[in-house]
């Protein structure tokens, strides 16, 4: 597929992600107090370049993770697009390796870069967290990248990227995406498609979205922050809007809750699943040389 197409349709699904309503998240009526709206918009443009690049390449992908961190901390003094960064860069590998839009085969691409990754992928990545600066709990196996011989292990223990996701998918869905053939994303993609038919809204697509994924997926950003079990609280309620039809005061209701206290409620994880959804779903749009989006 075309590196620029590619490029646009993960700055255009940045873009799209943050602006849509997602009850907890940072959207555009609403900041956080250590991250705002624009943040979010800015740090999604600024790595376009990298994806462009990517887009091209077919190894180094912790190369290009760490290389879009840096793009997007130039643009932004918190860490905006660290989970979204390390689901797009594999999908743009992964549709440069295809010369038209299929799901299949763009899903079978990615499975083969991120089974195929290196220890210095790992080492690439392990920077590009501590560029970005997540506030991470300790890991509960595997090296911890704030502590000084982090990366001295990776290298003793021969850790390929594929590895080291593999064991923080025990608490992480990001991860978890990685070493189980990004089934969530994929899945998104497809929720997306389906929702955009029937409300030929943009917006209100990714709402029904977001909310249809966290009612399966428990939220791992909120159970670290939290708990396992509010985090599956918070699904339990997501899966009642669901069922109820997703009524917009029900998710107005939803959404004051998660946000009572500060952002440790925040579905940060299920966000940034959503973003990849949307570039999966705007790679389609645009192959088919159809209008976008009306």
């Amino acid at each position: 597929m075309d590196p620029w197409d590619i490029m646009k349709s993960s700055q255009i699904a940045c873009v799209l992600e943050v602006s849509s309503f997602k009850p907890g998240n940072v959207h555009r009526y609403r900041d956080f107090s250590d991250i705002k709206y624009h943040h979010f918009l800015t740090s999604g443009i600024a790595f376009g370049d990298v994806i462009y690049k990517a887009a091209q390449d077919s190894k180094n992908i912790g190369k290009y993770i760490k290389m879009a961190v840096i793009q997007s901390r130039r643009w932004s003094p918190s860490n905006a697009n660290l989970g979204i960064i390390m689901l797009h860069v594999p999908i743009a590998m992964g549709a440069g390796n295809i010369d038209n839009f299929d799901s299949s085969k763009l899903r079978k691409e990615m499975i083969r870069l991120s089974k195929n990754t290196t220890v210095e992928d790992s080492l690439n990545v392990y920077d590009a967290i501590s560029i970005a600066m997540p506030n991470l709990n300790p890991p509960k196996r595997g090296p911890d990248v704030k502590e000084e011989d982090a990366k001295k292990r990776l290298i003793e223990e021969n850790m390929t990227l594929y590895h080291v996701f593999k064991i923080s998918s025990e608490w992480d869905n990001i991860s978890k995406e990685w070493t189980e053939g990004f089934k969530i994303s994929f899945e998104g993609y497809e929720l997306l498609k389906n929702y955009y038919l029937e409300e030929r809204d943009i917006n209100w697509a990714i709402t029904k979205t977001y909310i249809h994924l966290l009612s399966k997926y428990p939220d791992t950003l909120i159970a670290r922050k939290n708990n396992l079990e509010i985090s599956k609280e918070v699904s339990k309620i997501a899966m009642e809007i669901r069922n109820n039809g997703y009524k917009k005061e029900d998710i107005e209701k939803f959404d004051s809750y998660l946000s009572k206290d500060g952002n440790r409620l925040n579905p940060g994880t299920t966000a940034d699943i959503v973003a990849a959804s949307l570039m999966i779903f705007l790679l389609d749009r645009i192959d088919s040389k159809d209008t976008i989006l009306w």
